[in-house]
């Protein structure tokens, strides 16, 4: 079982809060292009692709990354800190995306459920990477797509504590074959986001080990089972339970906020009142 990193998840809602206090919301990447150009244009998918289809996200954050895929039957977004962001003000909330608390070590879902599984920007802030990509490999569909974009070589950090090598893909070679593979220099400080939208090829001439963006599109062509009590050939049980418990969460913030909203309006006409009698007072 997966033990809470409490030191971890402090420095990740650090972060976030700070962005909320920021920029105000979480809507969308400050200064960014939309979530959907790492699914579209980095994996040179389409959106007819995703037509129905199921679509999971691990280590999604809180700013909706699968807000745009209204054409997908079902998108879930996997993080362990779930609660803690609809409870940043940030409009986690209101996503119309489905997030489920839980970690990718040991994910809530039945055997191939998912026709794309994707870790963007979220590998190397797991606990465990063997059994976080045994996970991938076990609720992706046989034929399903699955695209990886991490940073590699970086030393560890209290939110990013695995260094990815840039042999990953050879770990995920007894199911997946590899469809596309592109490893970019590191050369904006900035982020991934400016090195993905203006590339130079990583210079393997170059024997230093440095820091470098590994984008890897993988096709499911063989069937996997994990070892032991790790395999769960129909836990739906446990992902429709933490799902729903997700669902009331999100309706009794809701409510919240509304009960908050008639007290503010109470309290101003309250207010009001008070000012027109001592008006009438004073006359």
């Amino acid at each position: 079982m997966v033990k809470d990193n409490d030191f971890k998840h402090s420095h990740e809602l650090k972060f976030w809060a700070g962005r909320v206090k920021k920029e105000k919301t979480l809507k969308q990447i400050s200064g960014g292009a939309p979530y959907e150009r790492f699914y579209i244009k980095d994996f040179n998918l389409s959106y007819d692709d995703y037509q129905d289809k199921s679509i999971l996200d691990i280590g999604c954050g809180p700013r909706g990354s699968l807000e745009w895929a209204d054409m997908a039957a079902l998108r879930i977004g996997l993080d362990p800190l779930v609660n803690d962001y609809f409870k940043l003000g940030g409009g986690t909330l209101y996503h119309k995306m489905h997030y489920v608390r839980g970690y990718s070590e040991d994910m809530p879902f039945p055997d191939e459920m998912f026709d794309f599984v994707f870790s963007i920007n979220s590998l190397d802030h797991v606990d465990d990477l063997d059994e976080t990509i045994s996970e991938m490999k076990r609720v992706l569909k046989v034929g399903g797509i699955c695209g990886i974009i991490v940073d590699t070589n970086h030393k560890p950090t209290p939110t990013e504590p695995i260094t990815i090598d840039l042999d990953l893909k050879d770990k995920f070679l007894d199911v997946f074959e590899v469809v596309e593979e592109n490893v970019i220099e590191t050369v904006y400080k900035t982020g991934f986001r400016d090195n993905l939208d203006d590339p130079t090829p990583y210079d393997f001439e170059n024997k230093e080990k440095r820091p470098a963006i590994l984008l890897l599109k993988f096709k499911k062509v063989n069937e996997y089972k994990s070892e032991g009590s790790k395999s769960k050939v129909a836990d739906a049980d446990t992902f429709n339970k933490l799902f729903n418990e997700n669902k009331k969460l999100k309706k009794s913030n809701s409510k919240l906020k509304k009960e908050n909203k008639e007290l503010k309006e109470e309290l101003k006409a309250f207010k009001n009142r008070k000012i027109v009698r001592l008006v009438d007072k004073i006359k």
